[in-house]
C-alpha cells in the first residue's frame, strides 16, 4: 500500500504547499541525521586514529562508507510504499537499538566474537534481560525515534522521484553487504565505528552464517582444581603495547633504557621472544583464553579463561586496561573480551580522563594498591606502552632523541625511531624504574611481555599485517621479576633453557603451573611452559585465530637469534644486547 498521492496530475504543487513540503523535508532530514549521530559509536575515534596513522586512503574509504550508508538510509525513508517503509524502519531501528543496548551493558560494539558469545548463551536470554532491563530505556527511546524519523519523511510530489524510490527500495541492503564484505576480508575485524543502522545486521549475518556451517564448540565453564598450592602469593601479568624486543638495551649507561640497565640484575630476561599474534586483540585473546600452539582454534574456543584458573587457585582477579581512550572507545571492553568473561573478574579498572603519558603510571598505582591488599591477587594489566602516534605517549619535556615525527612534520624511518625511543624511555624504562624502586617482590611474580612488535618501514603497516607480515611485528620482550628465592632460581634456569627461543604460548602454561595446576594437565591442554625447553621453531599468527573466517591459522616464522634492528637505529648506537643468563 502506497502513501496517498494528493499531488496534481502534472506533479506540480502550489507555491505554499511547496514551501510546507520543503520545511517538512528539512525537519525530516534533520531528525534522521540526529538518529544517526546519537548512535554513532567509535566514529570520531576511528577518524582520529586514521589521521594519526597517516592513512588517507583508508580514511577516504571509511568516510565514503559512512556517506553512502546515510544516502541508503535516506532512500529507505523516501519509500512511497507504506509496507516497504515500515519494513526498513523497523529493521534498521532494531539494528541500531540492539547495538546501543549491547554497547551500554557490555562496553563494546557488537563484533563477530560477541555474536558468537551471544549465540552460545542464547538459552539465557531471558535471565540476561532481567539483569540488564534497567539499561533498556535509552535504546528503546532510540528505537522509537529512529522509526519516527524514517516514517516522517514526506513523500515526494514528483512522480519520477516516487518511481525511482520504488525501483531502488532494495538499496539499504548495500551497506550491509559492504560492511559484511569488510568483516570477511578482515577476518572478523573492520566493523568498528561503522554506521549502526547497518553494521550489527551485517556482522550478525556473516557470523551466524559461519556458525551454522561449522561445528560449534563450547568453552569449559570451570578450570580444573589445582593439584598443588600456589607457588607465589601474587602474580602480575603485564602485557605492554607495541614494544619491540630488541629496543630494550641492557648496556650499562646506555641512553635508551638506562633505568632498566641499571637494575638489570632484578630482571630474569628470556631475550627476544615471539608474540602469539601480530595484532593487539589476537595476542591478548590468545593469552587470556589459553591458546595452545598445536591447536589454536580449538583451544581458544574451549579452554577455560585464565581468570577461571586464577579463581580456582584462590586468587582475587583484577583486570587493568590502561590503553589510551584515543585508541579505543572510552571505558569499553576490547581485545575480544566479553561480558561473560568479566563475570570472573573481581575488579575492572579503566582510565578515561588521564593524560596519555600518565596512563601507565596510573596503572602502576592500581597494581601497588592491589599488592598491598589482604588477599592473594592475580592481575592482568594492559599497559599503554608505545602505541602510535608515539609522540603522544610521553611528555614533551622528556624528548631525548631528535628530530621526532612531530618536529619533522613528515614521517620517516629515522623520525619514527626517535619518537618510538622517546616513548619507550618514558613508558617502559621510567615505568620499571618506579616499579622496582617502590615495591617488594618477595612473594610476587611480575611477568612482562608485549602484545606485538613494530615494523618501521614507511609505507607499510607497523603491525596487524595479515598477509606476509614482517617478522619484526612479532618480536617482543619477555622477562620476569620476583624476589622469591626458589621461584627466582627456577625462572633463571628456564631463561637459560629458552633464551631467544620462547614465545607467548609458553607464558600462560607457566602461570597456571605456578597457580598450582598439574604440569601434565596443563601441557595436555595448553602446551609446554617456560620450564620446558621449547621444541618448536618460533613463529606468530596473523589474522583469524577462531576459525570463523579461515580454517587454517596463518603462521609467520621468526628467527629470534637474528638481528632485526633497522640500520637507522644501529647507526644511532642501538644495541640488542641481552642480560647474560646465569
Amino acid at each position: 500500500m502506497a502513501y496517498p498521492d494528493t499531488t496534481p496530475r502534472n506533479g506540480m504543487l502550489p507555491p505554499n504547499r511547496v514551501q510546507r513540503w520543503r520545511v517538512r523535508w528539512s525537519i525530516a532530514l534533520f531528525a534522521l541525521l540526529i538518529a544517526v549521530m546519537a548512535t554513532t559509536i567509535g566514529f570520531f575515534s576511528r577518524v582520529h586514529l586514521l589521521i594519526a596513522q597517516e592513512r588517507p586512503v583508508h580514511l577516504i574509504i571509511y568516510l565514503g562508507i559512512w556517506g553512502f550508508s546515510i544516502l541508503c538510509l535516506i532512500a529507505a525513508a523516501m519509500q512511497p510504499n507504506r509496507i516497504v517503509r515500515w519494513f526498513w524502519a523497523i529493521t534498521l531501528s532494531v539494528s541500531v537499538a540492539a547495538s546501543q543496548f549491547y554497547y551500554d551493558i557490555s562496553g563494546s560494539e557488537i563484533g563477530p566474537f560477541d555474536v558468537v558469545s551471544l549465540y552460545q548463551a542464547s538459552h539465557e536470554a531471558g535471565r540476561a534481560f532481567d539483569q540488564y532491563a534497567q539499561a533498556a530505556g535509552w535504546p528503546l527511546l532510540i528505537f522509537v525515534f529512529s522509526i519516527a524519523a524514517i516514517l516522517a519523511w514526506p513523500a515526494s510530489h514528483r512522480p519520477l522521484v516516487r518511481r525511482a524510490a520504488t525501483a531502488f527500495c532494495w538499496v539499504p541492503v548495500l551497506p550491509m553487504l559492504v560492511i559484511g564484505g569488510i568483516v570477511v576480508l578482515k577476518e572478523g575485524g573492520g566493523s568498528q565505528g561503522m554506521p549502526q543502522h547497518f553494521a550489527p545486521i551485517a556482522v550478525s549475518a556473516v557470523t551466524l552464517g559461519k556458525i551454522m556451517t561449522q561445528h560449534a564448540q563450547t568453552r569449559e565453564t570451570e578450570a580444573p582444581a589445582p593439584a598443588n598450592p600456589p607457588a607465589v602469593r601474587n602474580i602480575v601479568f603485564l602485557v605492554d603495547e607495541s614494544i619491540r624486543g630488541d629496543y630494550i638495551d641492557w648496556r650499562p649507561g646506555n641512553p635508551f633504557t638506562p633505568e632498566m640497565a641499571a637494575r638489570a640484575d632484578r630482571f630474569i630476561d628470556f631475550g627476544p621472544a615471539a608474540s602469539g599474534g601480530n595484532c593487539s586483540h589476537y595476542s591478548n585473546a590468545l593469552l587470556r583464553l589459553g591458546g595452545a600452539r598445536n591447536d589454536i582454534i580449538g583451544s581458544v574456543t574451549t579452554n577455560a579463561t585464565i581468570w577461571k584458573y586464577a579463581k580456582a587457585a584462590g586468587y582475587r582477579t583484577v583486570f587493568i586496561d590502561a590503553q589510551a581512550p584515543v585508541n579505543k572507545n572510552a571505558s569499553r571492553l576490547q581485545n575480544f573480551m566479553t561480558v561473560s568473561e568479566t563475570s570472573d573478574i573481581d575488579r575492572v579498572v579503566m582510565f578515561d580522563d588521564v593524560p596519555v603519558p600518565q596512563l601507565d603510571f596510573e596503572l602502576l598505582k592500581v597494581v601497588e594498591e592491589e599488592l598491598a591488599g589482604p588477599v592473594p591477587v592475580f592481575i592482568y594489566a594492559n599497559k599503554n606502552g608505545a602505541h602510535f602516534p608515539y609522540d603522544h605517549g610521553y611528555p614533551e619535556a622528556e624528548t631525548k632523541f631528535h628530530p621526532t615525527d612531530t618536529e619533522n612534520g613528515v614521517s620517516s624511518t629515522p623520525t619514527l625511531i626517535n619518537s618510538y625511543r622517546n616513548n619507550i624511555r618514558w613508558s617502559v624504562d621510567r615505568f620499571f624504574g618506579k616499579l622496582l624502586d617502590e615495591n617488594d617482590f618477595r612473594d610476587t611474580l611480575v611477568m612482562y611481555t608485549s602484545d606485538h612488535g613494530q615494523n618501521f618501514q614507511t609505507g607499510r603497516l607497523s603491525h596487524c599485517t595479515v598477509e606476509d607480515p614482517d617478522p619484526r611485528e612479532g618480536l617482543v620482550p619477555l622477562m620476569a621479576i620476583t624476589g622469591h628465592p626458589g621461584l627466582h632460581a627456577l625462572l633463571e634456569a628456564a631463561a637459560v633453557r629458552n633464551h631467544a627461543r620462547a614465545s607467548h604460548f609458553q607464558i600462560v602454561p607457566t602461570l597456571l603451573e605456578l597457580m598450582g595446576e598439574s604440569a601434565a594437565t596443563i601441557t595436555a591442554s595448553h602446551g609446554p611452559s617456560l620450564f620446558d625447553k621449547a621444541s618448536q621453531e618460533p613463529g606468530f599468527t596473523s589474522g583469524d585465530i577462531f576459525g570463523l573466517f579461515n580454517d587454517e591459522v596463518r603462521w609467520t616464522p621468526i628467527d629470534l637469534g637474528k638481528d632485526y634492528l633497522e640500520p637507522e637505529a644501529r647507526g644511532m648506537g642501538m644495541n640488542m644486547a641481552a642480560v647474560p643468563a646465569e
